[in-house]
């Protein structure tokens, strides 16, 4: 290698050196380490084969080690993998996977782990290289949607490492395990051949199932503690399923419902109220025990904070509502409250809430979030932003930027629109088409005839976050690839989907992938259809029919969210959890329209940091052999 590589390197080093590499060093070690590297380098030119591949390898990890990944990679093309011992191939394949899974490669890097010679004779490796692997191979499966499979990697590795390391190994299996659905868990528990494996699966299935009925849900637990004495897991029980035994003894006896019955929001309260009660019942049906019920018209009083405490004094324990913000914003006021009260929305810029003041609702920022995770873990990292001119529009995209930026993606370009009649105008400017046909009819004056020409669009953006309704969304999607821009993925939220299958007009939307709720995108439940069926216009309050259906579901677990950083609510409107400002967050299945119809697709997610990597670019699993 020449000394301008080393340069290079030293460059890179020292920008790592300022907060992106693993270990802080000191300028006289960032030398040192470049010197160290170079040597390496220089030695391999003078090396046979296998020792050159073998310092080829070692500089690349250290390369890697340092988040010099372009540099690591230059090293990595010049190998032929093929003609390496088992051995130097085994730490090609873990350098090499690394690299890709940064590249959003994800495929790639499950077909490089999954080479046969590799999973033939990988009992033969070291234990340390064996770990690494399965470690390697976890994360991808989670990368691509695969949370069964990432789960029992990790659940066969566990006795292997050590107990501190086991413990966030554990997290990382209930982890993958919580993102599979409650129908496969039950589907994979029939066909396990047994094992920790089995009680993992078993464990699953309690955690998310029963969400309304307490005691039935302690009793599963208990019978499970009896028959699993030395399961892992049940030397600290994940989720905070602890405290269940606790939450069933102290579950509130009486709840008040304070909602919108009559005026303008009177039919989002009513399927509020029509989805607590729906839950409530089918909860008693099957033998649980329910609190005393009893609701409260808050637009039959001018005086909201009377009628909160009216229904106090009338036996409530918890208050449920209210729904309006401008009622809600009243309880910021009000400070410290009696009872724990779940509110049905969200303020976010009206200071801290009352301790006991826990806000729940179906905040569209939750989802632009989880829309910004999904698509940096795709590999993304050139936004264009199309949405509404307006309040609405501006907070949403707002949400989003922040969280993608904070990721460490880039939001190019924000497209904003006003109505079916600029929607070409704005994505045409935002696309830069209009540069591209000035330089075309420049060309042609300098050339004096006639010149074919295809505009083309901007180049620095590789992913599209579409924030629209369903007849807007249907209008502006066909627009992109109008605008030479249909090879973009689109990104959304709930608000583009009407909830309900409708293939004509949603032809227009294949290939939009999407954030919603369970209750919208799973089969429909006896309960969804006894709704469906019972109550007349339920296709257009769906999801305030889950929020209703939650709010039953969430009351008596407050405490379990609020005591336990990891736990969980697994509801119709999605995973709930609840952050350090009392805000109840959403995570939602994610979709794609295919075929004109929205699709359930993997979610895919991250189990470990990439930026741990350890001694010899690898994790730093490999330390937990000794």
């Amino acid at each position: 290698m020449k000394t301008t590589f080393l340069l290079i390197l030293l460059t890179g080093l020292l920008v790592a050196c300022g907060g992106q590499s693993t270990k802080q060093l000191s300028p006289e070690q960032v030398l040192l380490k470049a010197e160290y590297i170079q040597d390496l380098l220089n030695q391999a030119q003078g090396e046979l084969s296998p020792n050159k591949e073998r310092k080829q390898l070692k500089a690349a990890a250290l390369l890697l080690e340092e988040q010099q990944r372009d540099l690591a990679q230059q090293i990595i093309d010049q190998l032929q993998p093929e003609r390496l011992p088992l051995i130097d191939f085994a730490r090609y394949a873990e350098i090499s996977s690394q690299l890709l899974i940064r590249q959003g490669q994800h495929q790639k890097a499950r077909l490089l782990l999954e080479t046969p010679q590799l999973l033939e004779k990988l009992e033969t490796l070291p234990q340390s290289h064996q770990l690494t692997h399965a470690l390697l191979r976890a994360e991808v499966f989670a990368l691509v949607g695969d949370h069964i499979a990432s789960a029992q990697r990790r659940i066969d590795i566990n006795p292997l490492l050590s107990r501190k390391n086991q413990r966030s190994n554990r997290e990382a299996i209930w982890h993958s395990l919580m993102y599979v659905s409650t129908e496969d868990l039950l589907h994979y528990q029939k066909t396990s051949l047994g094992g920790e494996y089995q009680g993992w699966l078993e464990l699953a299935v309690i955690a998310k199932d029963n969400q309304g009925d307490l005691e039935q849900q302690l009793a599963q637990l208990q019978n499970w503690q009896q028959r699993w004495p030395q399961h892992p897991a049940n030397k600290e029980l994940p989720g905070g399923l602890q405290l269940i035994k606790e939450l069933a003894a102290n579950r509130p006896q009486q709840v008040a419902l304070l909602l919108p019955l009559t005026g303008k929001l009177a039919p989002f309260g009513k399927a509020v109220r029509d989805g607590f009660i729906a839950a409530l019942y089918q909860t008693r049906n099957r033998g649980g025990k329910v609190p005393r019920l009893k609701i409260y018209n808050t637009e039959n009083h001018s005086d909201f904070m009377a009628l909160y405490q009216q229904a106090i004094t009338e036996g409530a324990e918890t208050i449920i509502g209210p729904l309006e913000k401008h009622r809600l914003s009243l309880l910021f006021d009000a400070g410290d409250l009696p009872v724990p009260t779940l509110s049905l929305n969200r303020i976010t810029d009206y200071g801290n809430a009352p301790e006991q003041l826990f806000q729940f609702g179906l905040a569209p920022q939750d989802e632009a979030r989880q829309v910004a995770d999904i698509a940096f873990v795709e590999n993304h990292r050139q936004a264009l932003i199309i949405a509404p001119r307006g309040e609405w529009g501006a907070k949403v995209s707002a949400a989003f930027s922040e969280r993608w930026q904070a990721l460490g993606g880039e939001t190019i370009k924000r497209s904003i629109y006003t109505g079916q009649t600029d929607y070409s105008s704005s994505l045409k400017q935002s696309l830069l088409l209009q540069d591209s046909e000035d330089r075309s009819k420049r060309i042609r004056r300098l050339a004096g005839e006639p010149i074919e020409f295809l505009p083309r669009r901007r180049q620095d953006i590789d992913m599209v976050f579409l924030l629209a309704r369903p007849q807007q969304a249907r209008s502006l999607k066909p627009l992109l690839a109008f605008h030479y821009a249909g090879d973009m993925p689109v990104y959304g939220i709930s608000r583009l989907y009407t909830g309900y299958q409708d293939t004509r007009k949603d032809r227009d939307l294949n290939g939009v992938r999407f954030t919603d709720m369970p209750w919208v995108l799973e089969p429909p439940s006896v309960m969804h259809q006894t709704i469906d069926a019972e109550i007349k216009q339920s296709k257009q309050y769906q999801r305030m029919y889950a929020l209703g259906i939650d709010s039953f579901h969430l009351h008596p677990r407050l405490r379990q969210l609020q005591e336990t950083a990891n736990s969980r609510v697994y509801g119709q409107t999605g995973r709930l959890k609840l952050n350090e400002r009392n805000e109840i967050e959403r995570q939602m299945l994610f979709a794609q329209f295919k075929r004109n119809k929205a699709v359930i697709i993997p979610t895919a997610t991250q189990t470990i940091d990439l930026n741990l990597i350890g001694k010899d670019g690898l994790s730093n699993v490999r330390k937990m052999e000794n």
